[in-house]
């Protein structure tokens, strides 16, 4: 979970990649051919898009959501300050959002640098030892250092290196900052990601309002360009160009354009739909098969007063299982709801994904009354919500890690295919942005240069003349329906 430590407030805003829009799939079932389709209205697709059109490229972005956003989804009708059901905030005061921050004029407010809790069910509370955990963080830094064996899991490092089962609890925050488990986890991907995450980290950021005033913003600036509930099924690419094929209540429909910007979170690559045809060569589909999607489960719990606050007035929220469940009020003091969130990852998420939506909120709230039973959390509850992003069709997952044997396929994932398919997401971003909304929106900007310069190389290879009209819209594109 993203423990509010020195390395934790870890990728929570990770949640961040390819998502959804604001007009509605209309149009004809083939329309004119465009200069760049964007598959995905995330923050990467919908910068992406944006950074295009600025440019002057024709440009249209499908999603299968209702929505833009993706991994950005707030609540707005439940507490003033929103509830984040996906990425929680801004990591770090140079992250390149923001550039959106200031362009929208979106308020901020920092977070206080304190971490949740330790609790467990035989001892409660327990007090933090930061000597200790320094300690047992320099042998895990020592051991990096030394080693020079093959890309194992991080847990098979771990136990080579004798670390006790007490001490790889207390590093298992190195695995669930990815929402994953330590035997999932690359090990070498493990060692670049916190040594530039440590570089690079200073503090983190909620947005005042709603982490959505981002996509929505980028959203309404590109217009009926946008296009949600389009479901994609098909990728056509060559010579010719692209051509996609989606469908909206059943009805089929068709994009055509010289290029596609994919954003879609490796869960929807891994599954093998859209179709894409000709199939993606084998170091393209190598690098999807190198990650995995992590698991994380956001529950939201409305009560009728702050009852943990009781405790202590700048109570944080408290962890358990190793942080795989963590609980913190999103809210600052004397402002907002008497909400909790819980973030729950790694084999807990498995766990509550597995019960369903009911019975998952259910073993949430006795999840809170284990920890204070005799405030009545049952009996106070006034509302709840669940967002099991392990079953979102759209995202199979919260955000993307790396397998033993792949630290080094994220620059291949993000290369383009013949000028024609370029990849953006989050996925694609470098250590340690990759699993952050900044990460998709650096990776949005890299796709839409690429384009720009491909498209550059077209004009080249044309006669001045042709270039122009073929640029002004004039001159057709070859036909690919």
């Amino acid at each position: 979970m993203p423990r509010f430590t020195r390395r934790s407030f870890v990728k929570t805003a990770a949640l961040a990649g390819a998502g959804v829009a604001l007009h509605g799939c209309g149009g004809l079932s083939v329309e004119r051919a465009r200069d760049v389709v964007v598959i995905g209205a995330g923050i990467a697709g919908l910068t992406a898009a944006r950074d295009l059109t600025r440019a002057g490229r024709d440009v249209l972005v499908l999603e299968a959501r209702d929505r833009v956003g993706g991994r950005i989804h707030t609540l707005h009708d439940r507490a003033p300050h929103g509830l984040e059901m996906g990425a929680q905030m801004i990591h770090g005061s140079r992250a390149p959002t923001w550039e959106l921050v200031r362009e929208f004029g979106v308020k901020t407010r920092p977070f206080s640098d304190w971490g949740t809790w330790p609790w467990s069910g035989s001892g409660g509370f327990q007090k933090p030892d930061p000597v200790r955990q320094e300690e047992i963080e320099g042998r895990l830094a020592r051991s990096y250092h030394d080693y020079h064996g093959e890309d194992v899991s991080f847990r098979e490092f771990l136990e080579t290196e004798k670390f006790t089962p007490a001490e790889q609890d207390a590093l298992a925050e190195h695995a669930l900052s990815w929402s994953a488990e330590a035997d999932e986890v690359s090990l070498r991907a493990a060692m670049e990601d916190d040594a530039a995450w440590d570089r690079y980290l200073d503090r983190n950021y909620q947005v005042i309002g709603g982490y959505d005033i981002l996509p929505n913003n980028l959203a309404a600036a590109l217009g009926d360009r946008v296009r949600t509930s389009c479901v994609v099924r098909q990728v056509e690419w060559g010579r010719f160009g692209v051509r996609v094929s989606y469908e909206r209540n059943g009805r089929p429909e068709k994009a055509r354009a010289r290029r596609a910007v994919v954003t879609l979170p490796i869960g929807v690559l891994q599954t093998g739909s859209p179709v894409f045809s000709p199939a993606l060569p084998g170091w393209k589909l190598r690098s999807i098969e190198s990650l995995r999607m992590g698991r994380v489960v956001v529950v939201h719990l409305l009560f009728d007063t702050w009852f943990w606050r009781d405790l202590d007035p700048a109570f944080p929220g408290w962890h358990t299982r190793g942080g795989r469940i963590s609980f913190w009020d999103p809210h600052p003091v004397g402002a907002g709801a008497p909400v909790l969130l819980g973030w729950i990852e790694g084999n807990a998420a498995q766990e509550l994904s597995d019960l369903g939506e009911t019975a998952g909120r259910q073993r949430a709230v006795t999840w809170v009354e284990d920890v204070f039973p005799s405030a009545g959390a049952r009996r106070r509850l006034q509302w709840s919500s669940l967002r099991d992003w392990l079953r979102d069709p759209y995202a199979l997952g919260s955000y993307s890690f790396t397998r033993p044997g792949g630290w080094s396929q994220r620059a291949v994932l993000a290369t383009p295919i013949e000028d024609r398919l370029h990849f953006a997401g989050e996925a694609t971003a470098e250590a340690p942005h990759y699993q952050t909304v900044h990460g998709a929106y650096m990776s949005g900007r890299r796709a839409a240069r690429e384009v720009l310069s491909a498209m550059g190389r077209d004009m080249a290879l044309l006669s001045g003349s042709a270039a122009r009209l073929l640029y002004s819209g004039r001159l057709g594109y070859p036909d690919v329906s």
